[in-house]
């Protein structure tokens, strides 16, 4: 098994998304890697490394939805720093309300703080 270059999964990864928009990362790297298979059938890539490409990807969009679990110290989907939005309650203390990653766009919000599932579609070019 070969590991392709980063360009080369870019190319693939943005014609997999001019096709269709992709629902899962899963489902991400089932369809790059099936491209991949034509190119060479000794490569192939992971669904984390078909993920961290695509965030490079100028014109790419990914949506991620989140689930309850522990607070995150980094950007759970690119690894970059989070910034913390607060809010006061009634007693005046100093409540985390959001989290979001300026990089990837990464949100989470309400306790809801790990990822679950990332959307991934090419932005329209107007």
């Amino acid at each position: 098994m070969h590991v392709p270059k980063r360009d080369i999964l870019q190319f693939i990864i943005k014609e997999v998304l001019q096709e269709r928009k992709v629902s899962s990362q899963k489902e991400l790297a089932e369809l790059v890697n099936h491209k991949l298979k034509k190119v060479d059938p000794s490569y192939s890539v992971s669904e984390r490394r078909a993920r961290m490409i695509a965030l490079d990807i100028h014109g790419v969009r990914i949506t991620t939805y989140t689930k309850k679990g522990h607070l995150p110290k980094k950007c759970p989907s690119c690894g970059h720093s989070l910034k913390k939005a607060y809010m006061k309650n009634l007693k005046g203390r100093k409540l985390l309300v959001r989290l979001s990653c300026a990089k990837c766009g990464y949100t989470g919000k309400e306790n809801r703080w790990e990822p679950q599932r990332y959307m991934f579609e090419l932005k329209r070019q107007t």
